[in-house]
């Protein structure tokens, strides 16, 4: 399991919420552990694309220090904020609040390990400060990573503010997009400032994935934003702009802690889903980001169980059996949603293209692979992309099939395998 894959589990298991179509089934909202329903597929630019949230009283805690800072930046970055005793107590309590959490525990442990020293909870503090509250120049203008990427910021017009639209840069928090949006926190509810633009993923095979991931949101819009010094409002328009949906906000800090600080990479993998995890530095410092964003590339699999494809070519021919379905995980800790996996090996002596393959799960739901090809004896874990659980842990059957509908693979497991949690089935 990756790092990012790692957090994103720790952080569902504490303060993240679910995040679920909105067109998926409603008995998969579980007020208890909250969830968010994202809505891409709307075509109204009046729509909520983040239609409902629910964060159970438990969880809060996080998200409302995090929301104490959003009004402590300018919108202009030319302007340098004057930070008072309240702002550097505010931060310093949401920074103490989100350090024993398990999303940054764990990403203490990995960085430790990646630099092959100890690292405690107070030089842990010290990181998150220096890497996400360090307020830098950005070419001529002034910035920092919490503001340039929970709250978003005017792009340079001059040094004054701007009454025109202008560009709107950062904004990669789910959370912050969804107050603006017309939200609520707790008992208030606040005005709907937010003009839905459409969905920005690329061409239409991308769009057509990318809007079935709901961990993940890639949008154009426009945001009537608020602006302190001049006490009026700013128009801002995003081109294009994207966020994780459902991520708490010390799962994002975590999750910009291990890119900006490790060795692991812009590559991750989450839920089935590949990102390309951006980073630019602030002032040429390796250590303090400037901006942090996931671009969505591609999803393992397609739900084409309203009959929508993904124009894929069918597949590269194999020889009977040369896919084998060696390993899965189908009775996952906790919630098995999307973690459930089929691991699979090509036992032939050149790739294989497994574009419209599908997996048939034991209850029947098929999962349609998208643009997938596996090396020459290479193996490769799938997760099930799915809203529910899809393996029944009373035993059952999967099966691989060609696009033509022919059986190339097909595995059983019985009850007494599925019943240990957490352990993979191998065949």
């Amino acid at each position: 399991m990756s790092i990012y894959q790692e957090i994103w589990d720790a952080d569902q298991e504490g303060n993240g919420i679910r995040a679920l179509r909105k067109k998926d089934q409603s008995d998969l909202k579980d007020e208890s552990v909250g969830y968010v329903l994202v809505d891409e597929e709307a075509s109204d630019s009046d729509a909520n694309i983040l239609s409902e949230v629910v964060i159970p009283t438990a969880k809060r805690s996080t998200y409302d220090l995090c929301a104490h800072l959003f009004d402590n930046y300018a919108l202009d970055p030319g302007i340098r904020e004057e930070v008072t005793d309240g702002e550097s107590l505010e931060e310093r309590d949401f920074i103490r609040a989100i350090i024993p959490t398990k999303p940054l525990q764990i990403a203490k442990n990995f960085i430790a390990r990646d630099l092959g020293q100890t690292v405690t909870d107070t030089d842990l503090a010290v990181m998150i400060e220096k890497t996400w509250f360090l307020q830098g120049k950005a070419g001529s203008k002034f910035a920092s990573g919490f503001e340039h990427v929970f709250v978003g910021e005017q792009k340079p017009k001059g040094d004054q503010p701007d009454l025109r639209a202008v560009d709107l840069g950062g904004y990669h928090f789910w959370y912050k997009y969804y107050l603006d949006d017309g939200g609520k926190k707790g008992s208030i509810e606040f005005d709907d400032h937010i003009k839905f633009r459409g969905t920005r993923y690329g061409d239409a095979g991308k769009t057509a994935q990318g809007v079935l991931v709901p961990e993940v949101v890639t949008l154009s819009y426009e945001w009537t934003a608020p602006d302190t010094v001049s006490n009026s409002n700013q128009l801002l328009k995003k081109p294009i702009g994207g966020f994780w949906v459902g991520c708490s906000p010390e799962g994002l800090i975590a999750l910009g802690l291990v890119r900006v600080r490790t060795s692991v990479g812009s590559f991750a993998v989450i839920n089935g889903s590949t990102y390309d995890v951006k980073f630019f530095p602030l002032d040429s410092n390796p250590q303090s980001i400037r901006t942090f964003f996931p671009i969505f590339k591609r999803t393992d699999f397609i739900d084409d169980s309203s009959g929508n494809g993904n124009g894929g070519g069918g597949g590269t021919p194999a020889t009977e059996g040369t896919v084998k379905i060696i390993a899965a995980l189908v009775n996952p800790s906790g919630d098995e949603s999307g973690r459930e996996t089929v691991t699979l090996l090509n036992i032939a002596p050149t790739a294989v293209e497994l574009d419209n393959w599908k997996l048939k799960a034991p209850n029947g739901w098929e999962f349609t692979f998208a643009d997938v090809t596996i090396g020459a004896g290479e193996s490769r874990a799938f997760h099930m992309v799915s809203p529910s659980p899809q393996f029944r842990n009373r035993g059952g059957t999967i099966t691989l099939l060609e696009p033509s509908g022919k059986v190339h693979a097909r595995v059983e497991y019985t009850k007494e395998e599925a019943s240990r949690e957490g352990f993979t089935i191998k065949f």
